[in-house]
């Protein structure tokens, strides 16, 4: 399986945990940390806060997480691990341009679906966009995501259309982010009709360089 932190967002982290005590506290931060960001919004949030309700001194926090922003980070790496993973899972079934076609629509519910059930995720990933380093690593990981797309269906793809076609699917899954974004911020039934909306253009596109024609019905 894919890995992105080398465990534990080890990218982030003052300190990497060696015993199995630690990592545990690391995880009960974390973990005290996402439900305050899903509570009252990640500026409300402070590290003694986050200190106090994971029961223990603001001290043994700062020992692995020198600010607000590396634990944002190390759960941001955690998250992204995550997404890896389903992506993974979701296109090694992938054996032909059809199974490709509707695994472009299936990654992008089971994304949307992941979102709906942890609205935090996206107060999580409102802090990263605010961040320069964290967006950056988050555009890196965009194109990780599509890359592994890309390995896994680039064989249906016309040779002299694959770079256009890798190209597209960046495009694409950066957009799936900035529509389930928008989609979480909006009524339901607009929200609704804007995942319809997006699912058809993914459809579309994916159809024109996998099966070498746009559909006649979308």
């Amino acid at each position: 399986m894919p890995d992105s932190t080398g465990g534990q967002g080890s990218n982030s982290l003052r300190r990497v945990p060696k015993q199995e005590r630690s990592r545990d506290r690391i995880d009960e931060i974390l973990k005290v940390s996402m439900e305050l960001i899903g509570r009252k919004g990640i500026d409300a949030v402070t590290m003694k806060e986050i200190a106090a309700l994971s029961g223990g001194p603001i001290a043994s926090v700062y020992q692995y997480f020198p600010n607000k922003s590396a634990i944002i980070g190390t759960l941001y790496e955690r998250y992204a691990d995550e997404v890896r993973s389903f992506v993974f899972d979701h296109i090694k079934g992938i054996e032909s341009a059809s199974d490709a076609v509707d695994a472009t629509t299936g990654l992008f519910d089971l994304y949307y679906n992941q979102m709906r059930e942890r609205p935090s995720t996206q107060d999580l990933l409102n802090a990263i966009q605010a961040d320069k380093r964290l967006s950056d690593r988050d555009i890196n990981e965009t194109r990780v995501q599509a890359e592994m797309f890309y390995d896994a269906t680039l064989q249906f793809v016309d040779e002299a259309r694959r770079q256009d076609y890798r190209e597209t699917l960046l495009v694409m899954f950066h957009m799936a982010g900035s529509t389930l974004r928008l989609a979480l911020m909006v009524p339901q039934a607009e929200a609704e009709q804007l995942v319809k909306q997006f699912k058809s253009i993914t459809r579309a596109q994916a159809t024109y360089y996998l099966k070498g024609s746009f559909p006649t019905e979308l």
